[in-house]
């Protein structure tokens, strides 16, 4: 890579207050490429990370920009700027104003030049920051998607973040057909880098698994399902209370069988009253946030990971779940049958209560010899297909070729 330029990571994701998949992601990124550098406009400060290789994007700085200019002094360029700004939707328009100030923060404060490439992490404000400086200033840019930035709060402007876009990276195959299908976009302009959990992940487990000298389910046992997962409508928990309660009344389960929950989120109250109004405390287990030690407890006690979202786009979660070599029964929805194959490490069934209870009574069915069968091939699939280091390494590889390919063109 040239000496003098730079990848700018855009995210509101690193830091933040709690560890998530994406900061294994971000650390292993300022470890590795000396000419990454990320632009942060997360909520929460942490000054470890706050120096010349994590920039801090304020909108205070966007502000000063624009009344008090330092670098775009020709106020005509943002009315010329607004078409891209307005929007019949208020909501929208905010969303297009918030990130059009931190572009203008961004330029305020930090020397781009022109072979240097944007990478927008999200397809929400990010992308729409990223699109507003290639506006401004014509610098290039990355886009990527996950899963509920594609399917359920992609910007409105996306057709025309991603057709001024140098490439969309997204995380699985259904992703990749369903952006090309629905904004026209050439498959060619899509590439497919999965997510995944990283090596000192799965030691952690083991660690765990030998201290416990955790052993397959005996008959005397209970058998535990865990799921975890934001408590909010998109993650469908509801969905999986109502199809416990359907097995509770139909009387497919009884005091042999527990069901951990762990998240957080604004449907915790309406959920642990759903758990008190239908006598549901013998079965369900309804936890607050759990973190990343006492998760890797959970994963080895566990017999069976359950998924009951009502949109994904390929979860980490759920690569955490073949990690540990566990079986799983998730929703057929996103990109999710990628990694929760039906009939291979997985039952898969519909985002709705009758179908996760009858998921869930297949499992508890099954003999011993399938049950080892679908363990064996989750783990599988993690070995083979989602080791982070591995799928990270590739992934930004990629983006160094694009990057090189830029400079060498003159940034044209």
């Amino acid at each position: 890579m040239k000496k003098n330029n730079f990848i700018y990571i855009i995210t509101n994701s690193f830091p933040e207050k709690k560890e998530t998949f994406n900061t294994h992601e971000f650390e292993y990124v300022l470890k590795n490429y000396k000419n990454i550098k990320i632009l942060s406009f997360s909520r929460f400060r942490n000054k470890e990370f706050e120096n010349n290789r994590v920039i801090k994007l304020k909108i205070t700085d966007g502000i000063k920009e624009l009344i008090f200019p330092k670098e775009i002094k020709n106020m005509s360029i943002h009315f010329k700027m607004f078409r891209y700004i307005k929007s019949k939707n208020i909501i929208e328009f905010g969303k297009n104003l918030y990130s059009y100030i931190l572009a203008l923060s961004t330029i305020r404060n930090v020397e781009l030049k022109k072979d240097d490439m944007i990478f927008s992490y999200w397809l929400t404000r990010s992308s729409l920051i990223a699109y507003y400086l290639n506006k401004l200033i014509g610098i290039k840019y990355i886009c990527q998607g996950h899963g509920s930035d594609i399917y359920i709060n992609p910007p409105e402007k996306l057709k025309e973040i991603l057709d001024n876009s140098e490439l969309l990276i997204t995380v699985g195959d259904k992703n990749k057909k369903y952006v090309s299908k629905k904004y026209n976009i050439p498959e060619e302009k899509i590439k497919v880098f999965r997510l995944g959990v990283s090596k000192n992940f799965y030691e952690k487990l083991l660690k765990v698994r030998e201290k416990e000298k955790y052993t397959h389910r005996e008959n005397n046992k209970k058998i535990k399902f865990l799921t975890v997962a934001m408590y909010k409508h998109v993650k469908g928990i509801d969905l999986l209370l109502k199809a416990i309660n359907l097995l509770v009344n139909s009387q497919k389960i009884n005091h042999n069988v527990e069901f951990s929950i762990f998240g957080e989120g604004k449907k915790f109250k309406f959920l642990q009253n759903y758990v008190k109004k239908y006598n549901l405390n013998q079965y369900v287990n309804l936890n607050g946030w759990i973190d990343r030690e006492n998760l890797t407890k959970e994963l080895v006690k566990a017999d069976c990971f359950i998924l009951p979202s009502r949109s994904e786009g390929l979860p980490v979660v759920l690569m955490e779940a073949c990690a540990a070599s566990l079986p799983i029964i998730a929703t057929n929805v996103g990109s999710v049958s990628e990694i929760a194959i039906d009939g291979y490490n997985a039952i898969l069934c519909e985002a709705n209560p009758e179908s996760i209870s009858e998921s869930i009574y297949t499992f508890i069915n099954l003999d011993r010899e399938k049950i080892k069968q679908f363990s064996d091939n989750s783990f599988s699939l993690y070995i083979n297909n989602y080791l982070l280091e591995n799928n990270l390494k590739s992934k930004y590889t990629y983006i160094e070729s694009i990057f090189l390919k830029n400079i060498s063109n003159g940034g044209t």
